[in-house]
């Protein structure tokens, strides 16, 4: 599947370039271009694209002089839109990748750089295609009374407690689990956004909505959306579960 590309850039010439270097790697469908914020703003709102690639001096008078104001809107409204960044000059066009943008080039074009950047844009894209897809797969889970299909986006965590491992979906519906140990409930939802926290609990970290932290007694929790409980969070797991959601989710509150 080719990545969905809109191109903003004012001056014909360098958009005509842009876009016949792009199209010559053959993973790109260029749906739209334009010339003014305005319209990429307008078009992303309505469309689904993939990846935008923009010139940080194009500006406006209605929101600010330059393109920094489109790299930190298209960043903050839409986490998964892949933003690359130019500029004729290599400062200027990192400035705006600080910005959260996914890559940055300063011109003229030069074919190693372009390389790096497709490369990224292309590895970024297969990473978003396997979190869409994670999202309607399903695990087959053997209970007491049989095997249930469960959904791996509707469970929140699982726990060992008295001998028992307990699945918790994210409507607090509960299923006792049986013949599993937590290393082989570890192996089967690793693969899946699932990360061993604490001895005792599993938990999928795209539905984490807050790490609790007390620098006093060095413990630490994790916490889900419409759920009163707390999950242990090992002080030795701290640093990289902060580190993970970061990364891959920067939907945390700290």
């Amino acid at each position: 599947m080719k990545i969905k590309l809109v191109l903003v850039e004012e001056n014909d010439q360098i958009r005509f370039e842009l876009k016949d270097l792009l199209l010559f790697y053959n993973v790109f469908d260029i749906v739209a271009e334009f010339t003014k914020l305005e319209d990429i703003i307008q078009f992303t709102d309505l469309n689904q694209i993939d990846a935008v690639f923009t010139n940080v001096r194009l500006g406006s008078a209605k929101t600010s002089g330059d393109g920094f104001y489109l790299s930190v809107y298209l960043t903050q409204q839409y986490p998964d839109l892949m933003v690359v960044t130019y500029a004729d000059t290599k400062e200027y066009a990192y400035h705006a990748f600080k910005h959260g943008c996914l890559e940055y080039f300063a011109l003229p074009f030069d074919s190693l750089v372009m390389q790096r950047v497709v490369n990224r844009l292309v590895y970024q894209h297969s990473l978003l295609q396997y979190k869409n897809e994670s999202v309607n797969r399903s695990v087959m889970i053997k209970t007491k009374t049989g095997y249930q299909l469960k959904k791996i986006n509707d469970i929140l965590f699982v726990e060992r407690s008295n001998r028992k491992n307990r699945l918790v979906t994210v409507d607090g519906n509960e299923i006792i689990l049986a013949g599993y140990t937590m290393d082989e409930i570890e192996k089967m939802l690793g693969t899946s956004g699932f990360y061993r926290c604490y001895q005792s609990f599993i938990v999928n970290l795209s539905k984490v909505s807050f790490i609790k932290a007390n620098a006093e007694t060095k413990n630490y929790s994790l916490l889900f959306e419409n759920y009163a409980g707390e999950i242990m969070l090992s002080r030795d797991k701290y640093a990289e579960v902060v580190s993970i959601l970061k990364e891959r989710y920067a939907k945390i509150s700290m």
